[in-house]
């Protein structure tokens, strides 16, 4: 929407200097920009549709499975998690500043710039996930801090390695409580494994790709990082969209 109202705009003053400097236009020759202004109110009643369904989500799944909703990633909506049908927190996406969701609509069509989330726990804590800005020639992976009551308590990072990118694969470690935890997807559509000193702890899916709902099933004994990695399943998949 936003990269069809921007070109609006920059047509619309390209003509008005036309229409200054040169000569008056025929209609047919204006036509053509008006129809962005449709395509873009299209475009925004379907994104408030979809958020509307990602705030109003109701789980279909047993009560040891984490599942949420996430049919729209660039907005500020608000969506919930869940563990079975008891709602556990509701969480959003948020921009420290309001041009930085503006350049992710009209310039990053994926909207992956200025990633950062927010869970609102039901004890009413917060837990955010912070993009750090990258050092000056630094590219490659991001990193994010997750943040609780203003202190860091872990770290997430992308593993866009040249193993990876072979293999079709993707990947990112979740740092927490001197624990590494790796979580690996083989492409679109695939379950994600979450492993820990190379075992498989966890595993995450899309239970229905019509209704972008994802669930995510831990082992047992791993009961107390359970909501961590859910929060960190839910990133893995803002990012790579599975």
């Amino acid at each position: 929407m936003g990269k069809l109202l921007f070109l609006f705009i920059v047509g619309a003053i390209a003509l008005l200097f036309r229409l200054i400097l040169l000569e008056p236009l025929e209609w047919h020759q204006a036509a053509p920009l008006l129809l962005f202004l449709p395509g873009a109110l299209l475009i925004w009643l379907i994104q408030r549709r979809i958020q509307a369904r990602d705030a109003a989500y109701q789980p279909k799944q047993p009560d040891n499975i984490w599942n949420t909703r996430i049919g729209e990633r660039m907005s500020t909506g608000r969506k919930l998690l869940y563990k079975g049908s008891r709602k556990q927190a509701a969480y959003y996406r948020y921009y420290p500043h309001w041009w930085q969701y503006a350049i992710n609509e009209i310039i990053n069509g994926g909207g992956k710039w200025y990633m950062n989330l927010c869970f609102e726990l039901k004890n009413g804590e917060k837990i955010k996930f912070i993009e750090q800005r990258k050092k000056k020639k630094q590219k490659g992976n991001t990193t994010w801090h997750i943040s609780q009551k203003e202190q860091v308590i872990g770290q997430v990072q992308t593993d866009y390695s040249i193993k990876n990118a072979l293999k079709l694969q993707e990947g990112l470690f979740l740092q927490i409580n001197s624990q590494t935890y790796y979580f690996q997807s083989f492409g679109i559509g695939s379950k994600t494994e979450i492993r820990l000193n190379q075992q498989v702890i966890a595993a995450g899916w899309r239970s229905d790709s019509l209704q972008c709902s994802y669930c995510l099933k831990v082992t047992e004994g791993h009961e107390a990082i359970e909501p961590l990695l859910m929060m960190a399943f839910i990133l893995f998949n803002y990012v790579h969209e599975q």
